[in-house]
């Protein structure tokens, strides 16, 4: 497919910023994104609102750098048909239900579309497909709500557990709380529906839980998990050595959970002490040995970061937290949106891995890729007409992977390269003034309950 003169230079110039938006016109189509709402949605309607219009104005913010919503609807405003009052009304009823369908049906969707690229990557532990699951707390919202002002309450807008794929480097599904104070343990429940026979999910000590142990293995999916101190474990076997991991040396003995189940426990003896005191990580897995041996579950134990590396450029690369959002739905849905646009750019990396191969991906600097988008987006978006982005967004997915191969080979690489430093020097940290944190859900509950005056 050819481009015009003005696209052209983009691409030769910008490409990663063309990349971007030919995926978010093929993964954000106002037709699908309308379709996830009316199939979510179980109070909300649209009249003169479409949610697609929602979720372009909040794209601007998470990905583009619009600083506000109120600055992506001034920018935006010919589009929007409806007053800022209302378009933020419309933001604080949207359904959690929606926000987790929207991210699984768009991670759904750039799935076949890696797949497309074939840049999948291989499985750590043959046989099994590797899952990761992270908890996330909000950061606390600006104090724009009545009950706020003057208070040193840090209200937190909400609580979210992700699901993150490995091979394909999404973070395909997403379970939400309004209520940031809901334990992680009660809504790992709601991820046990997409896990299915042959995963294998690592999590963190929250977790580590008899129930979601036994629920696994009722859905014949296993599990790596790091032992939570309030499990109780009875050793049934020796503890024997089984070598080493970068952290430290790596022991083996069979345990039985208080219930009578009996696994695999693997015990990381560090050379270096934990951050609250102790030497020893234990592990509890159902991976049997003739899969893989003790020191290499500890070793892919240690690739957790991967979903934590994700959140850390949700925050500082997208602004998934936005906190001039204080009501929890509002907030959650931008975050949402956050996560459908870490995935967007999944798939440009995946074109370039395509092109340019995966050792040179790792490379990339997200921090760089992003600057460059926020940079170019005005300009872009002022010099290329709407109507010229369009035929993206109906093209199958076979067809966008060729082209955004064809973009991909005008990347000059030494622009995105990260930069090089070394080790990290430990600081002290000065003493912060704390403050008191709140669900912001509690807050409003407490202003529904209050009475009206007369």
């Amino acid at each position: 497919m050819g481009f015009s003169t003005i696209l052209h230079r983009f691409v030769k110039s910008a490409p990663l910023s063309v990349m971007t938006q030919v995926s978010l016109e093929f993964l954000f189509n106002d037709k699908r994104i309308n379709a996830i709402f009316k199939d979510a949605s179980q109070h909300q309607y649209s009249r003169h609102l479409l949610f697609s219009t929602c979720t372009d104005v909040l794209v601007q913010v998470t990905l583009f750098g619009c600083s506000s919503i109120n600055a992506a609807f001034k920018r935006d405003r010919a589009a929007v048909p409806v007053s800022v009052v209302s378009l933020y009304k419309k933001l604080q009823g949207v359904e959690t239900t929606v926000c987790q369908s929207l991210v699984q049906q768009i991670a759904d969707d750039a799935a076949g579309l890696i797949r497309h690229l074939q840049t999948v990557r291989a499985e750590p532990i043959v046989g099994y497909r590797l899952r990761i699951a992270d908890g996330n707390v909000l950061r606390r919202s600006e104090r724009r709500l009545a009950e706020l002002r003057g208070t040193d309450i840090a209200a937190l807008p909400g609580r979210t557990v992700a699901l993150y794929e490995y091979a394909t480097n999404l973070v395909s599904r997403l379970v939400i709380s309004e209520d940031a104070e809901t334990s992680e343990r009660k809504l790992m429940v709601e991820l046990l529906p997409h896990l299915q026979e042959g995963d294998l999910f690592m999590g963190d000590s929250s977790f580590a839980t008899m129930d979601f142990f036994r629920a696994l293995s009722e859905r014949k999916a296993a599990f790596l998990i790091r032992h939570h101190g309030l499990l109780r474990l009875t050793p049934v076997t020796e503890r024997r050595s089984c070598g080493r991991c970068k952290t430290g040396k790596v022991h083996e003995q069979q345990v039985r959970l208080p219930d009578g189940q009996q696994w695999r426990a693997i015990i990381v003896v560090r050379d270096k002490p934990l951050a609250k005191g102790g030497h020893e990580v234990t592990l509890l897995t159902s991976v049997p040995s003739g899969k893989a041996k003790a020191a290499r579950l500890a070793k892919l134990y240690l690739q957790r970061w991967t979903i934590e590396e994700a959140f850390r450029q949700l925050t500082q690369y997208l602004s998934c937290e936005v906190c001039t959002l204080g009501y929890p739905k509002a907030a959650l849905l931008a975050f949402g949106l956050a996560v459908t646009a870490f995935n967007c750019l999944a798939c440009v990396q995946a074109a370039l891995t395509q092109v340019h191969g995966r050792k040179q991906v790792e490379d990339l600097s997200v921090f760089y890729m992003g600057q460059e988008i926020k940079r170019t987006f005005e300009g872009m978006h002022i010099a290329v007409p709407a109507k010229e982005w369009q035929p993206y967004g109906k093209m199958s997915a076979d067809q966008l992977a060729k082209i955004l191969c064809q973009i991909a080979k005008h990347v000059h690489w030494p622009r995105y390269e990260k930069a090089k430093r070394g080790p990290k020097k430990s600081q002290k940290t000065s003493a912060r003034k704390k403050s008191y944190h709140m669900s912001t859900v509690r807050i409003l509950e407490k202003r529904e309950r209050k009475p009206k005056p007369r």
